[in-house]
């Protein structure tokens, strides 16, 4: 998984993790952001580094950076749950993590 994809979807895990689920399946997507947020706080200590504006060649090998370590079991959600609220760009964006069913 490369870093950005993380980084990307990082509002919307927010959103994911602010919806009323299934215990076990609530417990998955904390599992998740917590491994995500260690990432995100990588990316912003790295970024605070250098302005990306003037060093668009960093910033771009920042985003393609591999993390190997980070493989995360993707989450079962079913699209027949009551009550959650996803958007198109949501769901886009939640594809490495989630696996709607």
């Amino acid at each position: 998984m490369k870093l950005i994809d993380i980084v990307n979807a990082r509002g919307s895990l927010q959103k994911l993790a602010a919806q009323d689920l299934p215990l076990k399946t609530a417990l998955a997507v904390v599992r998740t952001v917590e491994t995500a947020n260690s990432y995100l706080g990588f990316y912003g200590g790295e970024i605070a580094k250098f302005n990306p504006e003037e060093d668009p060649a960093r910033l771009r090998e920042l985003n393609e950076m591999e993390i190997d370590d980070f493989n995360p079991e993707k989450i079962a959600i079913s699209t027949d749950l009551d009550g959650i609220r996803l958007s198109a760009s949501d769901v886009k964006m939640l594809e490495p993590f989630v696996e709607f069913q």
